[in-house]
């Protein structure tokens, strides 16, 4: 059956989202309707149709700002909304529509791409490599005690409408001081805070005047010894250490609650040092950000290095035959240089182990002992883990 790959027509958002929340077993609400049609770049969304007229496929894309260590942003797609319907699945359309994304990613001059994976082994195939880790952490109520000092500030609740004037600024300089961190562009933000009436238990937003808030709600619950309830954090983000025992503290102390689950948290996520007593928490992993590196040379050169090195690269695309090869990575007070050479490589990995590594938060030297990359020069893959070494644990928390 032939399909016909291309750019979102006018009057298919809907038959699209529609698309997209069946393949997951859902059905858009008018809310989410709204929401999507808010953030979509209708641009940089594509479908796939049948001779019948029906929508076979759909992927798109955001035009993000991501940071990356020594505080630079790069420009980033975020890749979302992929779904193939049922009946053309097998047939090579993912791939037209991912390789289409990535191509037009290079073409807006967008060094990297970025992803939530619902399963990660779909996108290794296309580069994606899981660069920002994230963990949940389960706190109960019982043992949820902090060290702290000093004054903690006063948090108060907000409505939606303050809510999209105070939480941007916050999150943009909390955004700035982890690399992986994807700046919210200002059309998500009324969607992020607002009501959800007829979706769930009702939002609830804390904020700390200028230093950090938190978007949370209760699930209500109850046995015969009393209220059990489970407080979701959504996103919780603080500017500085006070702020973050602040907010913690609001949503581990709620009535009626015996337990608080933060998802999305960073593996060094502060808070696990602040508990006076840290076996009580229980820390699982939760979804990774996943990287693909669309223009490696200029990705490679905006980051910062922790260490004085030079290392010859071989590397391994499918997608783009043009990044493939030797490349020989140097870096000097700081400052890196990626360039083509003939030289014997010091390491061989294909893209999606470069993405995986290229943030600092995974060691090259796991990827080596789990296979994933080969060592041609002994040492090499400590010496690389020493370059791209990150102050702290990347991390992003948001999906899209």
């Amino acid at each position: 059956m032939t399909v016909e790959v291309r750019r979102l027509a006018e009057g298919e958002l809907e038959p699209a989202v529609r698309l997209f929340r069946a393949t997951f077993g859902g059905a858009p609400s008018a809310d989410d309707l709204a929401r999507v049609a808010a953030r979509t770049e209708v641009e940089r969304t594509l479908v796939a149709v049948d001779p019948h007229g029906g929508l076979a496929a759909t992927a798109g894309a955001y035009s993000f700002r991501i940071q990356v260590p020594g505080g630079t942003e790069l420009g980033c797609a975020g890749i979302c909304r992929v779904a193939v319907r049922g009946d053309h699945r097998r047939r090579g359309l993912l791939t037209t529509l991912m390789e289409e994304l990535l191509r037009d990613a290079r073409h807006r001059g967008e060094p990297v791409a970025a992803l939530w994976a619902s399963e990660m082994p779909i996108y290794g195939r296309f580069g994606f490599g899981p660069a920002a880790r994230t963990v949940q952490i389960t706190l109960q109520r019982a043992h949820g005690a902090l060290r702290t000092a000093g004054p903690l500030g006063e948090v108060r609740l907000i409505d939606h409408q303050a809510a999209e004037q105070a939480l941007p600024p916050l999150h943009a300089a909390a955004t700035r001081q982890r690399p992986g961190g994807i700046h919210r562009p200002e059309r998500f933000w009324p969607s992020t805070v607002a009501p959800r009436p007829g979706e769930g238990p009702p939002r609830q937003i804390a904020l700390l005047p200028g230093r950090g808030y938190a978007i949370h709600h209760l699930e209500p619950d109850w046995s015969d010894a009393g209220p059990t309830g489970t407080v979701r954090v959504e996103e919780l983000v603080a500017t500085d250490p006070e702020a973050t025992a602040a907010l913690w503290r609001f949503v581990t102390d709620v009535d009626l609650a015996s337990r608080t689950v933060a998802g999305r948290r960073p593996v060094d996520d502060p808070l696990l040092a602040m508990l006076v007593d840290q076996g009580r928490a229980e820390v699982g992993v939760d979804w990774p950000l996943q990287l693909r590196l669309v223009d490696l040379a200029a990705a490679l050169e905006a980051r910062s290095y922790a260490a004085d090195d030079r290392l010859v690269l071989a590397v391994e695309d499918r997608q783009f035959p043009d990044q493939a090869g030797s490349w020989a990575l140097a870096a000097s007070g700081g400052v890196g240089s990626c360039t083509r050479t003939e030289a014997a490589p010091d390491l061989a990995l294909d893209i999606e182990a470069l993405g995986t590594v290229f943030l600092g938060g995974v060691r090259a030297t796991q990827l080596l002992a789990a296979g994933r990359l080969a060592q041609q020069r002994v040492g090499a893959a400590a010496r690389l883990d020493r370059m791209l070494a990150a102050e702290v644990a990347p991390w992003h928390g948001f999906m899209f």
